[in-house]
């Protein structure tokens, strides 16, 4: 098959392109410069061109065609052409050949900017870990990927360039196990970095992983290291960045989904995302020293890297000598959880359906009486409040629902993520397929927004659970998000942490209410413009109160603490 690359043509894939060196449908040439044939469009989601696969006889090429709406753009069509003039000056088996520039002209003339380059085997490391399930790599994957990439990296800036788009997507694995790290049309001479002082340098940024300085154009070479030490969150976990980014508290909350690693690794990552730069390391040098250093710790040296499909793997033999090192551990090691090597499979790739409990079937509930508050409806396993006013303090009125998602799914004490049932570790995914087979957006009743609540026993300190309850009402909202997603009538998220569950009479593995570890979420509508939805919503809660659930048994429950956060998902 031939495909036809004009933009416009009606139809590039006329069936008798094949026997033809013009387009039956158009007329455009089909054979590039005379030697090469498009195949078929491999992607056009790039934000510069379209991607197309094509032959050069029998031999497999990749044909990258900068946008037609952007063929008249200088800017772009500098950086596109920068793209092969920066893959000429790298020589290395993890960086792909560009082979050849030039523009093509179409029967209506229309001048495209193409570039043909090395056809790399394989997926990219976005590709690949979905293939694996969303399973994060092992520490010694993790090491061994690092030192491939700070070698390419170590090329690169010493030809004194910049590459500014490193990403999981950005990075494919040849069938030998050789990390290949593509797209270099957003690469930057490191010395016209350093003149842009006047921030005039083109801003090129991906979400979750770019630096602050590359937003705003002043991208340095420790901003790749960022991008990497990123990229490595993205494997460890299985989670993009963006997801794991607590903006109130500009942090990025990953060590607790990466608990099958040591805390050298962990600390290692962070060192090349630290927000400052003068926390990063200075070269990609300094980052294989460290790695050989790192290495060192466990094996005394004894490191053995084989072969296997879909990449290197690092055997680490056990040390037979210690080595000293100077990447420090953290003071306090993340607490580590229960059953983590069957859950670190499931952890991430299910972040966005994280932690909704929903009942099973078995039907056991403890009847709450009326008195305590508004009695439950039973929809399925979801014990439903409906609607209830909530006025504030101009007298402007909400209405707002609750939804416990079973008392028979609870939060696993201490944890963030894992969703007890009975002495089980609940799978993530069945929850949600549960959730929707109950059809929680029906159960909701158009509500304009979900407030999703976290809370947390009283097994730790104050400020260490309100915390993992902020957590907790987090990874709520990623599934929320998920679920109401196609449900037009959702326009906001917000988040209410209610904090430490803080009864005198609360026993940590004990509960004293019937919902005093469960996922609730509460539905808005109806609202009167300028309404102050907090002081509305605590109304609500404490005139018309579910079941037996009280704001005062929280500790940010009171007035003057109790604040909805709205969401920027």
């Amino acid at each position: 098959m031939s495909l036809c690359i004009n933009p416009i043509c009606p139809q590039p894939n006329h069936p008798d392109n094949d026997e033809n060196r013009f387009c039956q449908s158009c007329g455009s040439q089909l054979e590039l410069l005379g030697r090469y044939r498009v195949l078929r469009l491999l992607s056009d989601k790039t934000g510069f061109s379209k991607v197309y696969e094509a032959y050069q006889q029998d031999t497999p090429k990749i044909l990258k065609i900068l946008k037609e709406e952007l063929a008249n753009d200088s800017k772009a069509v500098s950086l596109f052409q920068q793209e092969v003039e920066v893959l000429g000056q790298l020589k290395h088996p993890g960086i792909p050949q560009a082979e050849e520039y030039f523009t093509y002209q179409t029967r209506a003339g229309l001048t495209l900017h193409c570039m043909v380059m090395e056809k790399i085997e394989g997926p990219n490391l976005e590709q690949w870990l979905k293939q694996q399930q969303n399973r994060p790599i092992s520490e010694s994957q993790a090491i061994a990927w690092l030192k491939q990439l700070a070698e390419i990296l170590l090329l690169v800036h010493n030809q004194q360039y910049l590459h500014r788009d490193i990403k999981p997507s950005n990075i494919m694995i040849r069938p030998d196990g050789q990390l290949v790290l593509i797209d270099f049309g957003t690469a930057r001479e490191i010395t016209k970095t350093y003149i842009a002082n006047n921030g005039s340098m083109t801003s090129i940024s991906s979400s979750g992983y770019s630096p602050r300085e590359q937003m705003n154009g002043q991208a340095l070479p420790q901003s790749d290291f960022f991008a990497l030490g990123r990229t490595f969150v993205f494997l460890l976990t299985g989670c993009q960045p963006a997801q794991l980014y607590d903006a109130h508290l500009d942090i990025l909350n990953w060590r607790h989904l990466a608990n099958h690693v040591s805390p050298y690794l962990l600390n290692f990552i962070d060192w090349l995302m630290a927000n400052e730069l003068n926390k990063r390391p200075e070269n990609a040098r300094e980052i294989l020293d460290k790695l050989t250093e790192l290495e060192n710790i466990y094996t005394g040296s004894n490191v053995a890297t084989v072969n296997i499909v879909g990449g290197l793997k690092t055997e680490i033999v056990t040390p037979t000598t210690t080595t000293k090192n100077t990447i420090k551990p953290p003071e306090k090691q993340p607490e580590k959880l229960p059953l983590l090597a069957l859950f670190t499979a499931l952890i991430c790739s299910l972040l966005l359906l994280w932690t909704v409990a929903l009942a099973n079937r078995n039907n056991k509930f403890t009847v709450v009486p009326a008195d305590y508050g508004q009695a439950p409806v039973k929809k399925g396993q979801v014990d439903y409040f409906p609607y209830e006013e909530g006025k504030d303090s101009q007298g402007k009125v909400a209405e707002f629902n609750i939804a416990v998602l079973s008392v028979e799914y609870k939060w696993q004490l201490g944890s963030t993520f894992q969703i007890k049932h009975n002495d089980e570790i609940i799978n993530l995914e069945a929850l949600k397929t549960r959730l929707e087979a109950e059809g929680i957006q029906r159960i909701m009743e158009n509500p304009s927004e979900i407030i999703s609540v976290g809370t947390a026993s009283c097994e730790g300190d104050v400020n260490t659970e309100q915390s993992r309850a902020l957590e907790r009402s987090k990874q709520i909202q990623l599934l929320a998000k998920q679920l109401f997603s196609n449900t037009s009538s959702v326009q906001g998220y917000r988040l209410l942490n209610l904090g430490q569950f803080q009864r005198k009479d609360c026993q940590a593995n004990q509960d004293s209410t019937a919902y005093q570890r469960s996922i609730i979420i509460i539905g808005v509508k109806k609202q009167d413009e300028g309404v102050i939805l907090d002081e509305a919503l605590r109304d609500r809660l404490e005139k018309k109160p579910f079941a037996d659930f009280k704001l005062e048994d929280y500790s940010l429950g009171a007035a003057d603490k109790f604040k909805t956060i709205p969401s920027n998902l």
